[in-house]
Formats: C-alpha cells, structure tokens, sequence
C-alpha cells in the first residue's frame, strides 16, 4: 500500500501538469476558437526560461526574483503569440490558424534550442528535494507541492472567469464576439490579455515539470498530445474537464509504467483517449452529441 500511495502522489502531480497545459489548451479554444498546437513548446520555454532565471539570480534575490521574471518572461511571450500569430490570422479559416500555431511551435523549439543546445537542463525544485511522511508514506515534497500550486491554479482561473469583471468579458467575447463589441468590450485589449495567461499557464507547467523530469527542447510535441489527451478525455472545451482528464493521464501513465512496463506508458494514455473516442466522444464534462445547436 506505501509503494501504491507513493506511486498515486507521483501520478497526481503528474496529472496535475499535465492539467495546466490542458486548461492552457481550453483557455485559448473557449475564448478565442483557437486551437494551439504550440502550447507544448510554450510550457517547454517556461522550464527553460525558469531554470536560466534561477541560475542568474540566485545571488540577486534568489528564488522570488528568478519565479517572478520568468512570469514576466512568458508574458512577453504570450504578447508576442498574440502579435505574431493570432491577430495576423484572426478572421481566417480555422484550419490556417492551427498550422500557423504549428509553424510558430517550430519557431519556437528552434529558437530554444539555439539558446539553450539540445542537452537536457534540469532544475532545482523551491520545496529541496526532500519527502515528507505521512501515515508512514514517504511522499516526494515536490510532488506535494505540484499537486498544491495545481489546485490552487485552478481555483483562481475559475475565479477569474467566473467572479470578475474580465472573465465576464471573456466569456462573452468567447460567446458572442460582435454583441460583445457593440457592448463596449475591447476585443483586441482583451485577447491580448487572454494570451498572456496562456502563455503563463504553460510556462508555469514547464517550471513545475522541470524538477521532476529533465526538459529538453524537443519534449514540446509529447507535452502537448499527452495535454490535447487530457482535453479529449475530459470533454474539449470544459475546463473541469481538463484537470479531471489531466489526473487520468497521469494515473495511466505512471501506474502502467509501473506495473507493466515503462515502455508503453504512452501507448496507455493513448489507449485511455481512443476509449473515450469510442464509448464517450463527448468526453467526462463535454456536451452530448447533438446538444448544440
């Protein structure tokens, strides 16, 4: 049972990154209809960006400084996504959109690893490395931590577009962009602002990944089906959905790895997915086929 709880802590921090790139997905799907595919390499650019951060302040500030300039950091990202890639091609076919998301999630991996080589960089996490015990448990304290920093993002993204002003805003946007703008909402300001947190989603989930895994800059595409994944099982478009989804990623993942084989642990979280397409294609929280409309 020790060996079981250990492994369910690992799979549920796990899980729980995998959420935040998933929420990262469905934050940019319900409120600008985008699909984007580059959200891998933006999670793989906050772990990047985090540990070059870390390294450089540890005698100037030490970890604060270093978590809140990689939060700056993947805010200009996030701008320069919008600027880049989404205002550009607002208004075109979907279909273009989604390559444009791909082609700028090359950009970006290629950009990466001309900064950072293609070496694997890992990263101290701001919890040490030590395990807490618990019930005579012993639990990674990183791990903790992950699963805490998820809740809690969690509950302040709900909160932000359930009980502000601005998430009131995005869901109208996201509902109804012309109504939204006869009502006075500045989409242009405010689909900036909704990048800003997309990017800031990913990159949080680089950095909460990086002490667990050693990140390179390839790992983008595997980060991203394992979160679309995610999206598919729980329901595209529910947010709910997204972090329920991430959970079951992560429970397939490391528990087929450890009582099967480390081998097909990827071929377990794509045979959940395939699963859901087939018994329950609207996924845990998505709507019925047929309900729209």
């Amino acid at each position: 049972m020790g060996e079981l709880a250990q492994l369910v802590v690992n799979a549920l921090a796990v899980g729980g990154i995998y959420a935040l790139i998933a929420m990262s997905f469905e934050l940019a799907y319900e409120s600008t209809g985008v699909v984007n595919f580059a959200t891998g390499q933006l999670a793989v650019m906050g772990a990047m960006i985090g540990a070059s951060a870390l390294a450089l302040l540890r005698l100037h500030g030490g970890l604060p400084v270093g978590y809140l300039a990689t939060a700056a950091a993947m805010a200009v990202v996030g701008l320069a996504f919008f600027a880049a890639v989404f205002r550009p091609l607002r208004g075109a076919p979907p279909v273009t959109i989604v390559i444009g998301t791909i082609a700028i999630g090359m950009v970006i991996q290629n950009v990466a690893q001309l900064v950072w080589g293609p070496l694997p960089v890992a990263m101290r996490s701001p919890v040490g490395s030590g395990t807490i015990h618990l019930a005579g448990v012993a639990l990674p304290l990183h791990a903790v931590f992950v699963i805490a920093v998820t809740v809690a993002l969690v509950g302040v993204v709900h909160a932000l577009l359930h009980a502000t002003p601005l998430g009131v805003q995005m869901r109208a946007l996201a509902q109804d962009a012309e109504t939204a703008l006869l009502m006075g909402i500045r989409p242009l300001r405010l689909y900036g602002m909704i990048w800003v947190l997309v990017a800031l989603l990913a990159g949080i989930a680089g950095v909460l990944l990086a002490p667990m895994w050693f990140i390179d800059v390839t790992m983008g595409d595997t980060l991203a089906l394992k979160a679309f994944a995610a999206a598919i099982i729980g329901g595209f478009g529910s947010i709910p959905g997204a972090v329920c989804g991430g959970v079951l990623v992560g429970l397939a993942e490391i528990l087929g790895a450890a009582y099967v084989s480390s081998d097909y642990k990827d071929a377990f979280v794509f045979a959940l997915m395939i699963a859901f397409l087939v018994l329950r294609p609207q996924g845990l929280f998505g709507e019925r086929i047929g309900a729209r409309g």
